[in-house]
């Protein structure tokens, strides 16, 4: 796979807006003679950057070598290749964090050779030179989104090469066993160790199985990595959105004892037990009366479609509705999709009147979650029950490694699928060659998870999620 180019790359690698600093780093064989031209020291002096020894910083300005005029105050930060982020020389300019200012520097590192940034191209180079494999680079994109500690745990794990180093291992040993293979193709006459057939077939077996175990850890880092979508629904002036004020310990929804005072669905982010659960709150279940409630109903419908989890919410302190019927029709066909759904009573301080062995009857359920949203009680035994749902029948993985993108759940499958082949091939007595090609597939398979066998669309694709600046 090719480098674009020879090009000095530049970007500002800090958030637009106004702050203290702003930084703009630079990577390419040119980083060094473009910062030449435009870097004075403290006296306004030109010093030759290439003298500097690598990774320390120098206090200076930024001149127009054209006029001589002062552009900004800076510190320089110079690393030489190879023992950079992208293993080319690079230079970082400290500079004010005004937008006027960044973009005039900018401008003058342009004219002077340099070409702007294409999203995620510093951290692109890292790759393509060897300095991180791409589940590496996954794992910068990750760790810069992270909500949650746990999120942040698992991107670190896998930036540190855990995954990495896994899959390496697994490819070495069928590495040795092709060149057992192939000896035995091409020089039958030899004398080579005939293939004991058992004693391979362990083997491949041994590597299906660290393959199924890094499978099932795909739907535990998904849920790290992405967070739980959470919708509430029931019918109106049921304590939905006092609900979603309660997890989210602040007055964001408005609440009013007039029913239907929700409208639009209101979506928050908030974190139990380092799990990111993204909160959202609908309009209540009601036959619409004009085309805003319309249009509302079926916008919760749709989010029942994506949600992961719902909380169905029913007012206990008042008898069965139509509403209610429509709200158990819908948690229904959400179980008949593998829904997970929590049922909670709510309005326990005041008196029933919803008949429970109506209730857990048409719902087929044993158990509930009884609140009152309104004096904080059950708040926190729901809390705990939503991230006792998310993880049920799910497997945790106990080294860390974790695959949380479907990229690398597919060439798993892939790799399996191959692996799996060639063990029925072994039974069936295949020829060596046939075998060959089924062990090769599986190893290029477990290659595109580094990325040493993958494609430049995929690898523009991956890279385009980046923000300039990395």
């Amino acid at each position: 796979m090719r480098l674009l180019e020879k090009d000095t790359i530049v970007a500002i690698s800090t958030p637009p807006g106004e702050s203290g600093i702003g930084i703009i780093r630079m990577s390419g064989n040119k980083a060094i003679e473009i910062a030449q031209k435009v870097f004075r020291d403290k006296n306004l002096k030109e010093r030759k950057i290439v003298d500097y020894s690598t990774h320390t910083a120098h206090y200076g300005f930024i001149i127009d070598p054209e006029n001589k005029k002062i552009i900004d105050e800076i510190i320089l930060i110079l690393m030489k290749k190879p023992y950079s982020y992208t293993r080319e020389d690079m230079i970082e300019f400290n500079c004010h964090g005004g937008i006027l200012i960044l973009k005039k520097v900018i401008e003058l590192l342009l004219k002077c050779g340099a070409r702007l940034a294409n999203p995620g191209e510093f951290t692109k180079r890292a790759f393509l030179n060897g300095r991180i494999d791409l589940s590496q680079a996954e794992a910068i994109i990750d760790l810069i989104q992270a909500k949650t500690e746990r999120s942040l745990q698992s991107s670190l794990t896998q930036l540190e090469g855990r995954l990495k180093e896994k899959i390496t291992k697994l490819k070495e040993i069928l590495i040795e066993i092709l060149a057992e293979i192939e000896a035995n193709i091409d020089f039958p006459d030899q004398d080579i160790r005939e293939l004991n057939v058992d004693k391979l077939s362990r083997r491949i077996k041994n590597i299906l199985e660290e393959v199924n175990s890094l499978l099932n850890t795909f739907t535990y880092g998904k849920i790290i990595r992405e967070g739980i979508n959470v919708v509430i629904i029931g019918k109106t002036n049921v304590g939905k959105s006092s609900l979603f004020n309660a997890l989210l310990k602040e007055n964001r929804a408005i609440v009013t004892p007039l029913p239907g005072t929700t409208r639009d669905a209101l979506e928050e982010l908030i974190t139990l037990q380092g799990i990111a659960f993204r909160i959202i709150d609908t309009a209540g279940i009601k036959n619409p009366e004009n085309q805003i409630e319309e249009i509302s109903l079926r916008k919760m419908k749709s989010l029942l479609d994506k949600a992961d989890l719902i909380l169905a919410m029913f007012d206990i302190s008042a008898q069965f509705s139509q509403e209610d019927e429509e709200i158990i029709q819908e948690i229904n066909k959400a179980i008949e999709k593998n829904k997970k759904v929590l049922i909670i009573e709510n309005k326990i301080d005041l008196e029933r009147k919803m008949e429970k062995e109506r209730l857990f009857s048409d719902l087929k359920i044993k158990e509930s979650i009884r609140t009152s949203v309104k004096e904080r009680l059950g708040i926190n035994k729901l809390e705990k029950e939503m991230v006792k749902i998310v993880f049920k029948g799910i497997i945790t993985p106990h080294n860390g490694i974790t695959i949380n993108n479907i990229r690398q759940k597919e060439a798993l499958q892939k790799a399996k699928k191959a692996l799996e082949f060639s063990l029925r091939g072994i039974k069936k007595n295949i020829p060596y060659d046939l075998l060959y090609i089924d062990l090769r597939e599986a190893l290029d398979f477990l290659g595109e998870i580094t990325g040493e066998q993958i494609n430049e669309e995929i690898v523009e694709n991956i890279f385009s999620r980046f923000c300039i600046g990395k």
